[in-house]
Formats: structure tokens, C-alpha cells, sequence
């Protein structure tokens, strides 16, 4: 579209009118005074909607304009999706760089260390790193059939889990990841990775593990190996 058009469009806008909005003989009035519109901007043409032949007539060409215009539709909303995980798994890797820098320039490699490290990189309302030897009966009664494949944990937990791992820093409508991590290059599981959310479904069963496993990674690098 020319300067000269697009002025006297925002001009026209601009015009003070008892209704809201263009109206339909605004568009018409346009587009007769601009006849080679849609020459300038031919994409335009990708959403109008022309008419069919009448019925009971069909229009092969119609249809499969039609169906064409949904398969662009659904495929820029796909690429739209992937973009936006994209930007997320970025920013993700982002964080992750910086956990990893913050890890090696501290000398304490306490549990407390960890757990202030996790909270300040990460986007969590609680965090605890617990040896799986401190856990009381009942919560290692619970957690044991996921200890035996110890995939990232996503989503709510067991009451008794909960206020072992977390205390009153997570409610009971809270979400929670945990991570088990093998310390030190221990051949077996030595600790748990906690993360809490007070949104329900801050951590759910439907969100990928990736990073979760990347924390572990980084937490058993980070933790000595436990004593023999």
C-alpha cells in the first residue's frame, strides 16, 4: 500500500463518526475509491471468503480451496506451537547455563548450598534436597516403587511425602517434582531432588522430564559422594 493510501485511511479512521468501527459501506466506499488494493497487498486475498456456486451445484475448485486454506491454517498453528516451545525450551537452557556457572564457582557443596541455588535459578515456590537415608518409614514405603525406575515425578504427591519433604512451605493443593540423584558418581540413589509449586498444576504428568533429568545431572556432579 502507497504512503498516500495508508494516510488517507488512518485519516479516515481518525474522522469522528456516531458509530464505532468502520461500517460495511466504509469498506466498500474504500475499495471502490482503491481498486488495485488487493495488487498491493495480495495477501489479503489468503482470508476472503468468496462464494460458492448454489446449491445443489458443487464446485470441485471451490472445495479444495477450501480444505487447502484449513491444512495452512492447522500448519501455522503448528508452527506457531513449535516456536513458542522453542522460545521456552531457550530460555530453559538459558537457565540451565547459568545453574551450571553458579555451580562450579561455589566451593560449599553443602545440601543447603543446593537447595538455595535451586531456589534462586529456578521458578519454584520450594525446594529440598534430602538424603534418601533421612526419609522416615513412611515416605520411603511410598516412595519406593518409584525409586525402582526413577523417572522425574511430575505432579501431586502423598501426604505424608509432602510434609516430610516440604514442611508448611507447600501446601496440599501444591504440585511437586522430585528427582532422585545418585551423588557423587555413586553407583546407587543417594538423594532426592525436590521442587514445589503452590499451582496446582505447576508440575503435571503431561510436561516432559528433559531439564528435570538435566538438574539431577548437574545436582549429582555438584553433591560429594557419600561416605563408605
Amino acid at each position: 500500500m502507497s504512503d498516500n493510501v495508508a494516510f488517507e485511511l488512518a485519516d479516515r479512521d481518525a474522522e469522528p463518526s456516531g458509530n464505532e468501527g468502520l461500517t460495511e459501506e466504509d469498506v466498500i466506499d474504500y475499495l471502490e475509491r482503491h481498486p488495485g488494493l488487493l495488487l498491493e497487498r495480495p495477501e489479503l486475498l489468503d482470508r476472503l471468503e468468496l462464494p460458492g456456486p448454489p446449491a445443489p451445484a458443487a464446485s470441485l475448485h471451490h472445495w479444495q480451496l477450501r480444505r487447502w486454506r484449513s491444512q495452512a491454517n492447522r500448519h501455522r498453528q503448528a508452527l506457531d506451537r513449535l516456536h513458542q516451545v522453542a522460545e521456552e525450551n531457550a530460555v530453559a537452557d538459558r537457565l540451565l547455563h547459568d545453574f551450571c556457572q553458579v555451580l562450579l564457582a561455589t566451593g560449599d557443596r553443602s545440601r543447603e548450598t543446593l537447595e538455595r541455588l535451586i531456589g534462586e535459578t529456578f521458578e519454584v515456590d520450594a525446594s529440598r534436597v534430602v538424603r534418601l537415608g533421612d526419609l522416615g518409614q513412611a515416605s520411603a514405603k511410598q516412595l519406593a516403587g518409584w525409586l525402582d525406575n526413577p523417572v522425574p515425578h511430575c505432579g501431586r504427591i502423598a501426604d505424608a511425602v509432602r510434609d516430610e519433604l516440604f514442611g508448611q512451605a507447600l501446601a496440599q493443593t501444591g504440585s511437586a517434582a522430585l528427582i532422585a540423584v545418585s551423588a557423587g558418581g555413586s553407583d546407587r540413589i543417594t538423594h532426592v531432588v525436590a521442587l514445589g509449586r503452590h499451582a496446582p498444576d505447576g508440575f503435571n504428568p503431561a510436561q516432559g522430564t528433559h531439564f528435570l533429568d538435566q538438574i539431577g545431572e548437574l545436582a549429582a556432579a555438584f553433591l560429594p559422594a557419600p561416605e563408605a
